[in-house]
């Protein structure tokens, strides 16, 4: 009688799907630049699917440890980790490549993650993972314990844990970064409490870099006074943007004081546009890399997000889709770029002091 050794066949398997995986995903990245599709193996799936989600209960939940990452040759490189999560909370750092978790291939979705098969969704991980990443070429292992939720919630938890002033010299900045903007009430009710923290603040700083989500009007009113009088959107409507042509006096407390907005590649949808609003008064700066200029709509077809672009949605009487937003300060920092400090960071922070 044949003899199977189950855990070294399960284990086998696993590393067959997760290269299948990772081309997948490659693949699937390739497919993202051309604006076409999400495949359910990319977290980038769950977070346009959290977001669009039309309840709270339809936002599929699934375990992970707060991370962007870009498949690699070896592994995947982390290009953002999420205040306040898992892999923030365990030193994963943008920059890092994570290549094994319990001695197997890294997948950010396999790696976490077992269906059940009845309700075919995804079943909260009670173990302990041990995690192994790259850092300039040195091998690091972690334990990490990944948590069970959707990212709509992830990136909206993330971005109150992002909050914080620090001083340098004789003036204080604030700094807040929107991973995910929501057109939710309670959301923008936080939100207008949350900067009443920096009322006392002398210059403010807004990371945009890997933000995804929806701009309200509202989101504008708290920055720019009248911002969204001069910000028009004409065309095919657009889900990313709720601008009112109309609107009464808003009672929010703008901050005036000098503010920078950091942008990146990945700086998309709502986000992109919020960057524009900003931008708009000519008193804040944009710094950072070009934004993509990806507003446009997915459609649900099977286990894959169908981009559809923006073509005909103007914004102030410019198409937007594919263009995106230039900052007026072009510093790259590659994601790959293997030096701890962050310049674009680093670049706010010396600008800020210039105009405060």
């Amino acid at each position: 009688m044949l003899s199977i050794d189950r855990p070294h066949l399960i284990r086998t398997l696993c590393a067959i799907l997760c290269a299948a995986a990772t081309l997948l995903t490659t693949l699937a990245t390739a497919q993202e630049g051309e604006n076409t599709s999400l495949s359910a193996d990319t977290l980038e799936y769950y977070l346009v699917q959290a977001f669009q989600a039309a309840t709270a209960k339809d936002r599929i939940a699934l375990n992970h440890i707060g991370i962007e990452v870009q498949a690699a040759e070896e592994g995947f490189l982390v290009t953002a980790s999420l205040e306040g999560y898992p892999a923030h909370q365990a030193g994963i750092e943008r920059g890092d490549r994570i290549v094994r978790v319990n001695g197997d291939r890294f997948h950010p979705i396999f790696s976490f993650n077992t269906e059940d098969s009845a309700s075919r969704e995804f079943i909260p991980a009670t173990s302990t993972y041990l995690l192994e990443f790259d850092r300039q070429g040195e091998v690091s292992s972690v334990e990490i314990n990944p948590v069970f939720e959707n990212l709509y919630d992830s990136y909206r938890s993330a971005t109150l844990t992002s909050v914080q002033e620090f001083s340098v010299g004789n003036k204080t900045i604030g700094y807040i970064r929107f991973w995910g903007l929501s057109r939710s009430t309670s959301d923008l009710f936080t939100l207008e409490r949350t900067m009443r923290k920096f009322r006392d603040s002398d210059g403010m700083i807004i990371d945009l870099r890997n933000s995804y989500g929806f701009l309200s009007s509202r989101h504008l009113d708290m920055f720019v006074r009248n911002g969204r009088g001069n910000f028009e959107v004409s065309g095919a409507s657009n889900h990313h943007v709720e601008i009112a042509q109309n609107f009464p006096p808003s009672s929010t407390r703008t901050f005036t004081r000098p503010i920078v907005v950091l942008v990146n590649s990945e700086t998309r949808g709502g986000a992109e546009l919020f960057a524009l609003g900003l931008a708009k008064p000519g008193r804040i700066t944009t710094l950072g890399e070009s934004t993509p200029g990806k507003i446009g709509s997915y459609s649900l077809d099977g286990n894959t997000l169908k981009y559809s672009p923006a073509d005909q949605t103007l914004i102030d009487g410019q198409r937007f889709e594919s263009t995106g937003v230039i900052p007026d300060d072009l510093i790259p920092f590659p994601f790959a770029q293997s030096r701890r400090s962050d310049p674009q960071f680093e670049t706010t922070v010396d600008i800020l002091l210039g105009r405060i």
